[in-house]
């Protein structure tokens, strides 16, 4: 309300300027009237939505803190939940699914624990074409899940096989590393020894990669990453590379699928499994453009091209790994104005590479076209401001007044509450994590637009 009325005092006195000038004026008060909930709508206009009900603890939800949201590849939402160990999984409909009739468990994210037992609470999650779901603890390890092994299950794993070499010779090879670089080799794989033993360690959520190993470690300091001080909070991946927002080294980490496992399914497929390992930065620390600091939210789109927000001087969203013609510019692209973001948390695309930023100490997300123009705010309200344009006209030395009302619409963020994290899905429904009241929103443009899931 300050706000307003400082406003108004300035617009006041650039206006009596202009009646000394021309003889008009105007008079603005506040605001009388506001819309919280869903805006009146004009002729033509267009705006988000909210979708009721609001997925929150009285309508039955149990979100403790929700942190990040994903919306997977076969369309179920995943949401981090940081004060609870959880990974909560809905459908579409807002249902939370334990299992469901194709077969799919998720019971094994409703608490989550490392090996030693202890609880993790996660912060970031990513999921790639398998089906491997990524989960950061907000420290220097990232949890993998796979939602098809466990869904098909595993009948054994490879603990022995045999090669022959191009020239004829035969040999058993028992290490899995030896096996890896056999298989990437000319020998051919003839057969196999199996075991029945740890099955159980593959289906549950594992470590994929952790900073905490001595090799990794060692690895990460050569790259100027101190690995007891990682603040991991943001996770993609895109052709077999894991990428990791690292906030506290200021950094996005490059770790590489390596195979872990051969394992045979269930269903008599024989596939790998993997584990990270640490390469190198994916971009520099820095505070200018296509540089990283204090990165948090992270995705890629289908080719390759990587957006992350940071919380970091100067710039809040990123576009690196691009053509140069589609690289944000400062000086003309909306998205790269300096102060536009007030802590970027995360950042999301739609099927048509729309942008969409969690503006998390705005209450709010801001929409952009592909190019990073700007298109509209979503999880705001319109308030109608009631206002007063005086016409002044100065005839025979004697000003002559007419007053008409008139109101205009600002919009106000008095819905969200530190929202840390956006996702759309293939129908245009924009899902936010409502962190700071528990809740997960929804909104749709309240035009029908056509989302079109092809390329």
């Amino acid at each position: 309300m300050v706000i307003l009325m400082k406003t108004s005092a300035m617009a006041f006195r650039f206006l009596l300027l202009a009646i000394l000038l021309n003889g008009c004026g105007m008079k603005v008060e506040l605001p009388t009237a506001s819309n919280a909930s869903e805006p009146a709508l004009g002729a033509g206009d267009t705006t988000y939505i909210r979708i009721s009900p609001d997925w929150s603890a009285s309508n039955g939800y149990d979100f403790a803190s929700p942190y990040d949201i994903i919306v997977g590849a076969d369309g179920y939402l995943f949401i981090a939940d940081h004060d609870q160990p959880a990974i909560h999984v809905l459908n579409s409909a807002g249902v939370e699914v334990a299992e469901d009739a194709f077969g799919n468990d998720f019971s094994d994210l409703s608490v989550l624990t490392d090996e030693n037992g202890s609880p993790v609470y996660p912060v970031a999650m990513g999921q790639d074409d398998n089906l491997n779901l990524f989960i950061a603890d907000g420290q220097n390890r990232v949890f993998v899940w796979n939602q098809y092994l466990k869904n098909v299950g595993v009948d054994s794993i490879v603990i022995g096989a045999q090669f022959n070499s191009p020239t004829g010779d035969s040999l058993w090879i028992h290490d899995q590393d030896s096996i890896n670089l056999f298989l990437a080799g000319d020998w051919e794989l003839t057969d196999y020894s199996w075991s029945t033993e740890n099955i159980d360690y593959w289906l549950q959520p594992r470590v994929f990669w952790s900073g905490e190993d001595s090799l990794e470690a060692r690895n990460l300091q050569r790259h100027y990453v101190d690995p007891d001080s990682m603040l991991i909070t943001g996770v993609s991946s895109h052709a077999n590379v894991a990428y990791l927002s690292d906030a506290h080294n200021n950094s996005i980490l490059t770790v590489d699928y390596q195979p872990a496992a051969l394992l045979m399914t269930g269903s008599g497929e024989l596939i790998l499994v993997y584990r990270g390992a640490f390469s190198g930065r994916a971009v520099s620390a820095g505070t200018g453009n296509m540089t990283v600091n204090d990165p948090r939210g992270l995705t890629h789109d289908k080719d390759g091209v990587m957006y992350y927000s940071q919380w970091g001087d100067f710039f809040s969203v990123h576009k690196v790994f691009a053509k140069l013609a589609d690289e944000f510019q400062y000086g003309s692209d909306d998205i790269m104005e300096i102060g536009r973001f007030n802590m970027a948390s995360d950042v999301s695309l739609d099927v048509l590479k729309n942008i969409y930023v969690a503006d998390t100490g705005h209450d709010r997300i801001q929409q952009f076209n592909p190019a990073g123009k700007f298109i509209f705010n979503i999880g705001m309200s319109r308030v109608y401001v009631d206002s007063t344009i005086v016409d002044s006209v100065l005839v025979d030395s004697v000003f002559q007044v007419s007053e008409r009302d008139t109101t205009f619409q600002i919009e106000v963020a008095d819905v969200l509450d530190n929202p840390r994290s956006v996702a759309v899905d293939d129908q245009g429904v924009v899902y936010i994590a409502d962190t700071g009241n528990d809740r997960v929103m929804r909104y749709r443009l309240s035009t029908e637009l056509d989302y079109d899931t092809e390329n």
